[in-house]
């Protein structure tokens, strides 16, 4: 019998192989989808663990990881334009700042800690 027919009555986690190949910017994007705070628990889980192991195969690189991409933030443009007048010293409330009730509360999670 072959072994597919044989496994019919196993559940999938007994039998399964997976070859995964990949290179490190991939690696590293996957990463920062699936160590999101917004990604399920397993997941985050599951990065955690390839995390570790990227921690001691390129340190350097995992280093950077966290630095510029992992807890790092990206601003919209109107997000920049609002960092820009605050800079200056103008105070910018929600209602002048062209951003959404979402956005601000973002941003100012981001600059207001």
């Amino acid at each position: 019998m072959a072994r597919e027919l044989a496994r019919i009555g196993l559940s999938l986690n007994t039998f399964t192989q997976w070859y995964w190949k990949t290179d490190l910017h991939n690696l590293l994007h996957f990463l920062s989808l699936r160590a999101d705070a917004h990604a399920q628990y397993e997941i985050r889980a599951y990065a955690e663990a390839v995390m570790s192991i990227l921690q001691k195969w390129v340190p350097l690189t995992y280093e950077a990881f966290l630095d510029y991409r992992l807890n790092a933030a990206t601003l919209s443009a109107q997000a920049i334009d609002v960092v820009r007048r605050r800079l200056r010293g103008e105070v910018v409330d929600f209602g002048r700042s062209g951003l959404s009730k979402r956005e601000w509360v973002e941003l100012s999670a981001i600059f207001d800690h």
